[in-house]
């Protein structure tokens, strides 16, 4: 996680954002991290993702895109600050009065959604603030189809050249940082083959499960 321009006084914004300044610091996200979003979408396939969910929308901004990348599909957006879920309603207002698009209030740990409901299933800067990493893992997963995709994205991960910055990261917000092997053996534990892609010159790294076919669960090929 970079810092935005737009520094909150309670640093606990970038968990929950909340009020003028949560709104401050989401429209700063927005932008901030368009680079890292669009890079991270170039990691997933173009085509047959019709139901996506989009855990922990923030601001909205990462929504537009899959509306764009994905014209036909429905998407779903979930968070557990209304401020957010606000923010990312207003931000893609078009596609949600056309009905493409449905952002609710709620958390990765109780997500209320039916196995195997989704396409795709996304998580941008924001699995470093979940409860319980494993297991919320685990309940995301759950939702992806047989064959489907499970995209979890960070701009920040353990390496060296980035130790110091990382650990005031850590102090200051309370991230929880994983090695990304940690986090590829949770998520192919949860029957996903996974794919890790990084930019270490920016501190970036993607995760791109892929759900392996399940015979309780209907195919679904992406």
């Amino acid at each position: 996680m970079t810092v935005s321009m737009y520094m909150p006084k309670d640093l606990d914004q970038f968990r929950r954002p909340a009020g003028e300044e949560g709104r401050l610091l989401l429209n700063e996200m927005n932008e901030h991290h368009r680079g890292l979003s669009e890079w991270a979408l170039s990691k997933v396939p173009r085509t047959g993702c019709r139901k996506i969910l989009d855990i922990g929308c923030g601001g909205g901004m990462f929504i537009s895109l899959l509306a764009h990348r994905y014209p036909d599909a429905h998407i779903e957006g979930i968070d557990i600050s209304e401020t957010s879920v606000a923010a990312a309603a207003e931000y893609n207002r078009e596609i949600v009065n056309k009905g493409r698009c449905h952002i609710s209030l709620g958390s990765v740990s109780e997500l209320p959604f039916d196995a195997g409901t989704f396409d795709l299933v996304t998580a941008v800067e924001t699995y470093f603030f979940w409860p319980d990493i494993s297991n919320d893992i685990r309940k995301a997963a759950s939702t992806v189809r047989n064959d489907g995709i499970l995209l979890i994205v960070s701009e920040t991960y353990p390496h060296p050249d980035f130790k110091e910055r990382n650990e005031e990261f850590v102090r200051s917000f309370g991230l929880k940082l994983l090695e990304n092997k940690d986090m590829a053996e949770i998520i192919e534990k949860c029957s996903m083959d996974v794919t890790v892609s990084t930019d270490e010159k920016k501190n970036w790294v993607t995760f791109v499960g892929r759900k392996r076919s399940d015979p309780a669960e209907p195919d679904r090929h992406i």
